[in-house]
């Protein structure tokens, strides 16, 4: 599972329950800390104090749900999840019972305006009931589905006049640190990586189980549709220049490209933006495929989009010509005619193109990268490798 999978599992769990969210690896390394309430200073509990001495107290312990209160009557839930590693969730602080502030200023001695200062923390902290208490710990079990869930909804549009769409989508309110946008390029860089390869599908997941990390709530909170035509016309700009990347030619590139900036510019729902989005990801891809690949022959394009989809399956050539309706024969020699390869060398290169894709921009072993492209032998694959690129999968990592 990425890491940028457990962010926007995060942020879903933020908005749902509105509490600090914290996703801890260890004590020194917070995957996800966001906080929507500071405890004050001279409180026990602050700067992350009951976090970690929380995190202390079950990071030994089996996977489970675990309550924590502190002598201020704050209150935080936690669970753990595997992911290779363990994770812990922590949510919090809330309370069960609204507090006495006057006897909490004597009991511990609090100057005015320290007592002013937890005032106002109170005021805005949570007191939940239990029946809240049980629905969040629910939700927070559940939280390695929430990361899993493929979240895009199936849009059913109005027709009638006048109404105005809300804005569905999740838009949590987040201070941007380093971690957040390493997260949103490594995503951009994967959706824009599957727009590339044609891929619509994959894009489209991609941009979806994502969606909170690019939602970009915190600018223009109160104009959703202005948000999401901003949003909107910065994906545009996007996928232009990863059509212009593949050599799709630049008129149909200017001609899609104005259509849909007049598109954005006239829509005046958030649920219309939400459809423009999609249907420019998809016409992008179609684009890539149709034009990168005009060269060819209608037999020669077939072979490579399939290659494309199944490149890191063992590819069974009279079952091609088969689907192609031509001889297995006049398959391979028609294939070879127009690109100057092999179906199977084709397919090597596809392999070898997505195995450096992976090695630039995935945290994963050799090994791995080896089974994911369909070589079951990892030393076989680096030697092919080391033949098409000059250097091993390891020095490519060294060298990019």
């Amino acid at each position: 599972m990425e890491q940028s999978n457990i962010v926007s599992g995060a942020l879903k769990l933020h908005h749902i329950t509105n509490l600090n969210t914290y996703i801890i690896k260890n004590e020194d390394d917070f995957v996800f800390h966001n906080e929507k309430e500071s405890i004050p200073e001279f409180m026990p509990g602050a700067n992350e104090k009951d976090i970690l001495y929380f995190y202390q107290q079950i990071s030994f312990l089996d996977k489970q749900l675990y309550a924590y209160t502190n002598e201020w009557g704050l209150h935080y839930l936690a669970c753990t999840f595997n992911d290779y590693e363990k994770y812990f969730v922590i949510i919090g602080p809330y309370m069960e019972l609204t507090p006495d502030l006057y006897q909490l200023s004597r009991k511990y001695n609090l100057s005015n305006n320290q007592s002013n200062e937890l005032r106002r923390f109170c005021n805005q902290i949570q007191v939940l009931n239990p029946d809240k208490i049980n629905s969040i710990s629910s939700i927070l079990q559940a939280f390695e589905q929430i990361i899993e869930v493929d979240n895009k909804p199936i849009r059913i549009e109005t027709v009638k006049e006048g109404e105005t769409a809300q804005d569905n989508r999740t838009s949590p309110s987040l201070v941007e640190d380093g971690e957040l946008i390493k997260i949103r390029y490594k995503v951009e860089a994967d959706f824009i990586h599957a727009v590339e390869q044609g891929n619509k599908s994959k894009a489209l997941n991609t941009l979806y189980a994502h969606e909170a990390i690019f939602s970009f709530s915190e600018r223009l909170p109160n104009q959703p549709l202005r948000r999401l035509k901003n949003i909107s016309i910065v994906l545009g700009t996007l996928l232009r220049s990863a059509a212009g990347r593949r050599n799709v030619p630049t008129i149909l590139i200017h001609r899609t490209s104005e259509k849909y900036a007049h598109q954005i510019e006239n829509a005046n729902q958030v649920s219309k933006l939400q459809s423009i989005q999609d249907a420019m990801i998809e016409e992008y891809s179609d684009l890539i495929i149709s034009n990168s690949l005009n060269k060819y022959s209608k037999l020669t394009q077939k072979v490579i989009e399939y290659l494309m989809i199944f490149y890191d399956k063992k590819i069974d050539k009279n079952e091609l010509a088969e689907l192609c309706f031509t001889h297995p024969s006049h398959l391979s020699r028609k294939f070879k005619q127009e690109t100057s390869m092999t179906i199977t060398a084709y397919q090597q290169m596809l392999r070898i193109e997505e195995a450096k894709y992976l090695l630039k921009n995935e945290n994963v072993s050799v090994e791995e990268i080896a089974w994911l492209i369909g070589y079951e032998d990892s030393s076989y694959f680096a030697r092919v490798f080391k033949k098409e690129t000059g250097c091993t999968p390891s020095q490519y990592i060294e060298n990019n």
